[in-house]
C-alpha cells in the first residue's frame, strides 16, 4: 500500500524540522503525483525543483544546515538571494492542498494556491491536468498498489496519518515564516523582517 512505502513526515521537536526526514517524505508527495500519471509530470516536475534546491542548500554544509529553519535563518542573515526559503514556501503550497470526482478538488486548490502566481499558459495547462484528475475509485486502486483485498477504511486510515504528519510540519513552516514575517506578494516576491 502506498502510504506504508513511503517516508513518513518526522515528529516535530522544538519547532524544529530536521531536514533529511522532511525532505525523504516530500519525495512521497512527489510519488504520489506520479500515480496520478503523465499529464501530472508539470506538478510532479514543479515539487521535485523545489526539493533539488532545498537539498542544493543542505548539501552545500550539511553541518550548517541541518533542518528547515536553520536554512531560512541563515537566509535571512544573509539578506541576498533566498532560493531556500521561496523553495520551501512553494513546496508548502503544494502539499497544504480531501466524491468520486476529484477534478473540483483539484481545481480548487489550484485557484486558492497556485493560479495567481502562474501566467496564462500555465493556467491553460492546468485545465487540461484537472480534467484528468481521477476518479475516487482509480485513486483508491492506485494508492492500494498490488494489495487486491485492501479495504478503503485501511487506506483511509494510513492516509489520515500521512496527513496528520505532513500537517505537523506545515504548522511549523508556518510558524517559523511568520516568526520572521515572510511574505510572498505577487508584485514584491518574497520580503521578511
Amino acid at each position: 500500500m502506498f502510504f506504508k512505502e513511503v517516508k513518513k513526515f518526522p515528529c516535530v521537536e522544538n519547532q524544529i524540522i530536521e531536514f533529511i526526514p522532511f525532505i525523504e517524505a516530500c519525495k512521497g508527495i512527489v510519488k504520489f503525483v506520479e500515480l496520478l500519471g503523465a499529464i501530472f509530470t508539470p506538478v510532479r516536475h514543479d515539487i521535485q525543483g523545489n526539493i533539488d534546491k532545498l537539498s542544493k542548500i543542505h548539501f552545500s554544509d550539511e553541518a550548517g544546515f541541518p533542518s528547515l529553519n536553520s536554512i531560512v535563518e541563515f537566509e535571512i542573515k544573509e539578506n541576498g538571494n533566498k532560493v531556500g526559503i521561496d523553495a520551501l514556501l512553494w513546496l508548502k503550497s503544494k502539499q497544504e492542498d480531501h466524491d468520486e470526482d476529484l477534478s473540483p478538488f483539484f481545481h480548487k486548490a489550484y485557484e486558492e494556491k497556485l493560479k495567481p502566481y502562474h501566467g496564462w499558459i500555465a493556467q491553460k495547462l492546468f485545465g487540461w491536468i484537472v480534467v484528468a484528475a481521477p476518479s475516487r475509485k482509480s485513486l483508491l486502486h492506485l494508492l492500494a498498489s498490488e494489495e487486491e483485498n485492501m479495504t478503503e477504511d485501511v487506506i483511509f486510515g494510513e492516509m489520515e496519518i500521512f496527513l496528520q504528519e505532513l500537517g505537523a510540519n506545515i504548522d511549523v513552516i508556518h510558524k517559523i515564516y511568520d516568526s520572521h514575517s515572510i511574505v510572498y506578494t505577487e508584485n514584491t516576491g518574497i520580503t521578511c523582517s
